[in-house]
C-alpha cells in the first residue's frame, strides 16, 4: 500500500476526529461525573511531560505510514481507531466529567507549552482518555509489524511510549486514573475485535475464491 494513500487514510480520520472532539467538548456544559479518588490528588503536576503528551500526533504518523508495512495491518489500526473514536465520542456525550485543573504558574517552556494546552483544551472529555486509547491502539499494532519482529527491543520501545503517554495524562493534571485504565481497555478491545472481523471476512472470501475453482 503506499505511503501516500496512508497517509490520505490517517490526515481523513485526525480532521474528523478533532471536529467531533471539539464540537462535542464546546457543546458540553455540565459536569455529571466526578471520577476523582485520592490517587489522583496525590499524582503531582509535572509540566515536563506535556512534550510526550504531545508526541502522540508526530509518532502516529509514523506509525501507520512507515511502521505498519502490511495492508491488512494497516486497515486493522485504521478501522480499529475509528471504532474507539466512536465509543469515545458516545462516552464524551453521555459521561460528561471535567477535570479541576490547578491553576498553572508559567517558569518555563514546558509550563508555558502547558498552559496554552489548557486554554484550547477544556477540561471535559476526559473518560475514557482519547490520547490513552490511540497512543495504545499505535502499540498494539507496531508490535505486529514485521520491523517489530527483526528488532527485538522495537515493540519494548513502544510500549515505554504508550506508558509514557499515559503517565503524562495523568501528572498534566488532563485525566483521572479511570481515564487511563478504561482507555488502555478501550483501545485493545477496539483492536482486536477489528481484526478478528478482518481476519474472519479475508477468510471468507478466500473460501468463495476456492468454491469458485
Amino acid at each position: 500500500m503506499a505511503g501516500k494513500d496512508k497517509a490520505r487514510y490517517f490526515l481523513l480520520f485526525v480532521i474528523l476526529n478533532f471536529a467531533a472532539y471539539f464540537t462535542i467538548q464546546y457543546l458540553t456544559a455540565t459536569h455529571q461525573y466526578d471520577f476523582l479518588v485520592e490517587f489522583d490528588r496525590m499524582v503531582p503536576l509535572m509540566p515536563q511531560f506535556i512534550w510526550i503528551y504531545h508526541s502522540i500526533i508526530p509518532i502516529s504518523f509514523i506509525t501507520m505510514i512507515f511502521v505498519i508495512d502490511r495492508r491488512e495491518l494497516f486497515f486493522t489500526a485504521f478501522w480499529s481507531c475509528v471504532l474507539a473514536a466512536v465509543i469515545l465520542c458516545i462516552c464524551y456525550i453521555l459521561f460528561p466529567s471535567f477535570y479541576p485543573r490547578p491553576e498553572i504558574e508559567v517558569s518555563g517552556v514546558s509550563s508555558y507549552l502547558l498552559k496554552v494546552t489548557h486554554m484550547f483544551d477544556r477540561p471535559n472529555n476526559t473518560f475514557p482518555s482519547g490520547h490513552v486509547t490511540f497512543t495504545w491502539l499505535m502499540f498494539w499494532a507496531a508490535r505486529e509489524s514485521k520491523m517489530a519482529k527483526k528488532i527485538d527491543f522495537f515493540g519494548s520501545l513502544y510500549l515505554l511510549w504508550a506508558i509514557g503517554v499515559s503517565m503524562s495524562t495523568l501528572v498534566l493534571k488532563q485525566h483521572y486514573l479511570v481515564d487511563v485504565v478504561s482507555g488502555v481497555v478501550l483501545s485493545f478491545c477496539s483492536f482486536y475485535c477489528v481484526k478478528g472481523l478482518l481476519k474472519n471476512k479475508l477468510a471468507g472470501k478466500l473460501q468463495d475464491v476456492k468454491h469458485q475453482k
